[in-house]
C-alpha cells in the first residue's frame, strides 16, 4: 500500500507509547494497514492518508483499553524501550530528561495528552490534529496550549 513506508515508523511510535507495549503496538499498526487497505479495495477515497491513518490508530489504541488494563509509563522500558546509549551503555542527561517528561505526560489530563503527544511527538500541524480527534482547530489549538501548560507546572517551569 502506499504510504507504508512512509508512515509505518510514525504510526508504531504513536501506538507503542500509548500502549506501552511493542507486541501491541505491532499489533495494533498491521491492524491498523489492514483495516486502510480493505478500505481501499472496497472503494474508499482517503483525501489525507497521515491523518486517516492517525485516526484508525487512535480508534485501534481505544479498542485496546477497552479489552485491557491500561498500563503505566514505567513499563516503557521493561516493554523495550531502551534509555540507554548504544555506545556507551549509559543513560545520557537528554535520555534521562526524556524518560522524565514521559512520565510527567501521563499525568497531564487525557483530553490535552494525545493532542500534545501528536504535535509535539509526531510532528503534525494542528488541521491535522483537528481532523484525526474531529476537533475544530481552535479547540485543538487550545488543548494543546492548556496541555503544554500542565507541564509546566508538573515540571515546576
Amino acid at each position: 500500500m502506499e504510504g507504508y513506508d512512509l508512515y509505518a515508523d510514525s504510526i508504531f511510535r504513536f501506538a507503542y507509547f500509548q500502549v506501552s507495549d511493542k507486541e501491541i503496538a505491532k499489533d495494533i499498526t498491521q491492524d491498523v494497514f489492514m483495516e486502510t487497505w480493505k478500505y481501499l479495495v472496497s472503494g474508499g477515497e482517503i483525501e489525507n492518508m497521515r491523518a486517516f491513518l492517525y485516526r484508525t490508530t487512535r480508534n485501534r489504541i481505544i479498542d485496546h483499553y477497552r479489552k485491557h488494563t491500561s498500563q503505566s509509563l514505567d513499563a516503557i522500558q521493561e516493554g523495550g524501550m531502551d534509555f540507554k546509549d548504544e555506545r556507551s551503555g549509559e543513560v545520557s542527561e537528554a535520555q534521562m530528561e526524556a524518560l522524565h517528561m514521559f512520565r510527567l505526560l501521563e499525568q497531564v489530563d487525557e483530553k490535552y495528552r494525545e493532542p500534545v503527544l501528536l504535535r509535539y511527538m509526531e510532528g503534525l500541524g494542528i488541521k491535522e490534529i483537528a481532523e484525526i480527534s474531529g476537533e475544530s482547530e481552535n479547540n485543538t489549538s487550545v488543548l494543546i496550549h492548556r496541555g503544554i501548560e500542565q507541564l509546566k507546572k508538573l515540571a515546576h517551569l
